[in-house]
């Protein structure tokens, strides 16, 4: 990898997130919007063919944010003149000098920008979309990620599929996601949240997972760990925030477990919320599995840090790039993600052992703030930027 330049003066990038944006949920549209928010708009102006909620639509347009359905729509011949109108907009407006794409899938615009407008362009890779372009038929994402200027992997995992995929070594730099170091911080949680959140359960040990209702995040192994945990810690309860195809398969498998009672689904959590439900909680437990044949991995895992920031102890799989967001023994433990037992045994571990479950608490909240706050981010990514516009990733390639 090549040594990046100091700080000098800021390169203004276009960053095109053509699905992935709020309010849109999920990983990659979180990173996008903290991305963008966290770099400015004298650094970055973004474009995406997510609309706003209908609440946002006569809020005053968010400074250097483009949001163009029409520029990604179909049939092609909208998409063409939605694009040519967008792209003759921001050209005008905000001058990029670069471009930053926020999936593999949209590799192809790269090369489309640097042939007809000259600007170099980064991917951000993620984990399954690789997976994608190894099959027969990834040929295009394949041209699109080892034609970029660089790659931004989100884990040494990420960074090592990109290699098996074709991508050049010294043209991959892992950047790693960041977390809200003031949102999410150790906080008290009142009486009254507790029990209008746990209901019952309000004075007992809190268990949480926080993520997309999927077989890749392990909900189903938790649930299988829970009757182990309950006899032990008899008052314990298992929260699970989010929404997703696999819920009438978790809430059928809590009754077959006998743990139906000790299980609370909650779909709908604001992001004013969510702190706080990372405080009420005891130990944050995603068991995250991998399987590679389906194309579904855990690239990194921000909740992790979300959870770790608030000071929480996390156990998570022990799985794709997961040992970048958890340091085993340090900040949490990763165990095998299809060990119940395992798990269970863990978790009963940090609900005994108050002291031990507070200091990886404690340690996983340094590490978050030192390593991965979004300033840090945007800091290494601006870098990133001026060596891709200066070229020090290698002469631009023509494409």
């Amino acid at each position: 990898m090549n040594p990046l330049p100091e700080k000098t003066s800021a390169v203004k990038s276009l960053l095109i997130s053509s699905i992935y944006y709020p309010p849109d949920v999920g990983g990659i549209s979180q990173y996008m919007s903290s991305m963008v928010s966290a770099l400015g708009p004298d650094r970055v102006c973004c474009l995406t063919g997510v609309p706003a909620r209908e609440d946002q639509q006569k809020e005053k347009p968010t400074a250097g944010l483009y949001r163009r359905p029409l520029a990604f729509a179909k049939p092609k011949y909208l998409q063409a003149v939605g694009w040519a109108a967008t792209m003759a907009e921001i050209m005008v407006r905000e001058r990029p000098q670069a471009v930053q794409l926020a999936t593999l899938y949209e590799g192809y615009l790269g090369l489309w920008l640097r042939k007809w407008m000259q600007m170099p362009y980064v991917v951000y890779a993620h984990g399954n979309e690789i997976l994608d372009a190894m099959q027969a038929d990834g040929d295009r994402i394949r041209l699109g990620i080892c034609s970029a200027d660089c790659v931004l992997a989100n884990s040494r995992f990420t960074a090592d599929l990109l290699k098996q995929v074709g991508v050049e070594s010294e043209r991959i730099e892992i950047v790693h996601p960041g977390c809200d170091v003031a949102r999410f911080q150790p906080t008290s949680v009142s009486d009254d949240f507790r029990k209008a959140i746990l209901g019952r359960h309000a004075a007992g040990k809190v268990i949480l997972t926080v993520g997309r209702l999927v077989a890749r995040k392990g909900h189903d192994v938790m649930i299988r760990a829970l009757p182990r945990v309950l006899k032990n810690i008899p008052d314990a309860c298992y929260v699970i925030v989010g929404s997703g195809p696999a819920k009438p398969m978790l809430e059928e498998l809590t009754f077959s477990m006998g743990v139906r009672g000790n299980v609370i689904f909650l779909e709908n959590v604001g992001d004013a919320e969510l702190p706080g439900i990372y405080g009420m909680c005891d130990v944050f437990v995603m068991p995250s599995r991998a399987d590679l044949k389906a194309c579904d991995v855990e690239g990194f895992g921000i909740v992790y840090l979300e959870a770790n920031a608030c000071g929480k102890p996390v156990i998570a799989g022990k799985s794709g790039g997961i040992a970048d967001a958890v340091v085993d023994g340090e900040t949490g433990l990763l165990v095998p993600p299809d060990s119940p037992e395992t798990l269970s045994d863990s978790i009963c571990r940090m609900l005994t052992h108050k002291e031990y479950a507070e200091r990886l608490g404690q340690q996983g909240r340094e590490r978050v703030v030192r390593e991965f706050s979004w300033n840090e981010v945007a800091s290494r990514v601006d870098r990133i930027m001026m060596a891709v516009t200066s070229g020090k990733y290698g002469s631009t390639r023509d494409s």
